[in-house]
């Protein structure tokens, strides 16, 4: 054989190796870059679980705030604020740093469970956390 016949036939095999054998990310979840994505085992996430609780502390302490300049310290929302029970989803999403939206369960002052949907961003290096929505589920979804 010549020498040019082995190098037509290398290349085929390396070819016919490379069609193949799948890559490892063919087998993979394709994530768009810069799109959401769920974040798994979120009930077991102390991560997650800890900035469900940050965004229920935040959402309190504006409504305090709120209220105290409307001088109505006698409000109930003040007296008793919600409290969090757990993050039930969670997604992640890379923009100017990581963006959080959360599904949120809370118990009102009533002592009834509610769903509350929350977005948070994070900067690490500027040492930032910053919630940019706190607001009730009409129709919550497990």
């Amino acid at each position: 054989m010549s020498k040019v016949s082995l190098i037509r036939l290398s290349l085929l095999g390396f070819l016919v190796i490379a069609v193949v054998t799948p890559s490892a990310n063919a087998t993979r979840k394709s994530v768009v870059l810069g799109g959401e994505a769920d974040i798994p085992n979120v009930q077991t996430n102390i991560e997650i679980q800890e900035l469900g609780r940050y965004c229920v502390e935040q959402f309190n302490l504006m409504e305090e705030s709120e209220q105290g300049n409307a001088e109505s310290i006698a409000d109930t929302a003040v007296l008793n604020p919600l409290n969090f029970s757990r993050v039930v989803s969670a997604q992640k999403q890379v923009v100017a740093g990581l963006k959080y939206d959360l599904r949120i369960e809370v118990i009102q002052p009533d002592g009834t469970s509610r769903m509350f949907d929350s977005v948070v961003i994070i900067q690490p290096w500027l040492h930032s956390k910053k919630l940019l929505g706190f607001t009730p589920v009409a129709t919550p979804v497990y």
